[in-house]
């Protein structure tokens, strides 16, 4: 018998609505459906659950190595050497509390008062908080509508003598786009003209379509020392619970700057040891779980694209990496959040608005939709949405 691990009946709901929190199923009415936070609504691998059995049924659960479990990081080297055409050395790699931790570990590494770094415009908020909360200052580059791509000469006239990085988001969060390896070459050699480091956000990397992903490590790029890649397992691998992420530098002695930084030698923060456990099952034992998971997720970037170029009130868009997409609303003369609490009581299904508290003040006047879940799931939505029209537009 064939073992399906994304079908509607693989979506428990009784579970979701007691455990997915972050603005998804257990903060909502069980009327509601949350196209929301960008977290699966699919179990995780059953050799993720096997291992986690396995290590907690030993009953010890002593400190792990503050610069973490060796196995882990050979599998997060070997995963980016495998997957990405990124060599990578398991001693430049730090597994942290999450890639959202890792992005302030990371801002505390390089900023000081006074700093300024540069981030694209929309962007996740972590972007804002972690190099605001190091006591630096954010510089804003508007993108392209549509693009995950700077403009290089708008980009360039935002370095002055305290810029000290460029963040990027590849994959892009919220726009689905992945950058191409001609932008990335051409970040890092502006980077490395004026001294900054780059520093990419590759939390979504496993998760592209149409086109391969290219990491700011690859292989064919040059390499230069100031670059660090944040990245994790939550997207990839539904272990948001877990808090798993990595941080990967160039140099050694990068690494135990961040590591410095990360406090992680006084045992005041760090990476659990069940953390690890589950993220070394991930990166060894389920890549066929992961390209189910990712032909799965094409056909609901179908349906959810199809869905969108049917809305009089979106502007139709394209995407090659994410689950999400973030159109652009079209004749709404209301705000994002405000007409996204329209559909939500009109028609019970949650998204999340564009604006600055999200993803900055380019990000207003679209909303994002999260697509994965099962395709009945998506189809009830969108139906809700549909019927709803008359009154959403009027």
């Amino acid at each position: 018998m064939t073992v399906t691990f994304f079908d509607n009946d693989s979506v428990r709901l009784d579970l979701l609505r007691q455990r997915a929190y972050n603005y998804r199923w257990a903060v909502h009415p069980t009327d509601v459906i949350p196209l929301t936070a960008a977290d699966p609504d699919f179990a995780v691998a059953p050799q993720i659950t096997e291992a986690l059995v396995r290590h907690a049924t030993d009953g010890y659960h002593s400190y792990g190595p503050p610069r973490g479990l060796p196995e882990f990081r050979e599998a997060i080297a070997d995963w980016y050497t495998r997957t990405k055409l990124s060599p990578t050395d398991a001693a430049h790699v730090l597994p942290v509390n999450s890639a959202a931790g890792g992005l302030f570990i990371v801002a505390r590494t390089i900023l000081g008062p006074g700093d300024n770094a540069i981030i694209p415009d929309p962007v996740d908020f972590l972007f804002r908080r972690s190099i605001e909360a190091a006591g630096g200052t954010v510089r804003t580059c508007p993108l392209p509508e549509g693009s995950a791509e700077f403009d290089l000469d708008a980009l360039t006239s935002l370095i002055d003598d305290r810029t000290r990085a460029i963040f990027i988001c590849n994959p892009h969060n919220p726009r689905g786009r992945m950058l191409s390896a001609a932008h990335l070459r051409a970040l890092l050699t502006l980077a490395e003209r004026h001294g900054l480091w780059l520093i990419s956000d590759e939390i979504w990397a496993d998760i592209s379509y149409t086109t391969p992903f290219v990491s700011v490590l690859d292989r064919a790029l040059p390499v230069y020392p100031k670059t660090i890649v944040v990245s994790g397992l939550s997207k990839n691998f539904a272990l948001a619970a877990m808090r798993i992420g990595y941080l990967i530098a160039r140099t050694a002695e990068i690494t135990t700057q961040l590591f410095e930084a990360s406090q992680h030698a006084s045992t005041a923060a760090g990476i659990p040891v069940l953390s690890q456990v589950a993220g070394t099952a991930a990166l060894t034992s389920c890549d066929a779980w992961l390209g189910d998971f990712r032909e799965h997720l094409a056909a609901r970037r179908a349906q959810t694209l199809a869905f969108i170029a049917q809305m009089p009130f979106l502007a139709p868009v394209d995407t090659n990496a994410t689950y999400l997409a973030f159109p652009r609303l079209v004749g709404v003369p209301d705000s994002a959040e405000s007409f996204v609490a329209r559909l939500l009581a009109e028609s019970r299904v949650a998204l999340v608005p564009g604006g600055r508290d999200w993803f900055e003040a380019g990000s207003e006047g679209h909303l994002r939709i999260c697509f994965a879940t099962s395709e009945e799931i998506l189809k009830v939505a969108f139906d809700r949405i549909t019927c709803a029209l008359p009154k959403l537009t009027t």
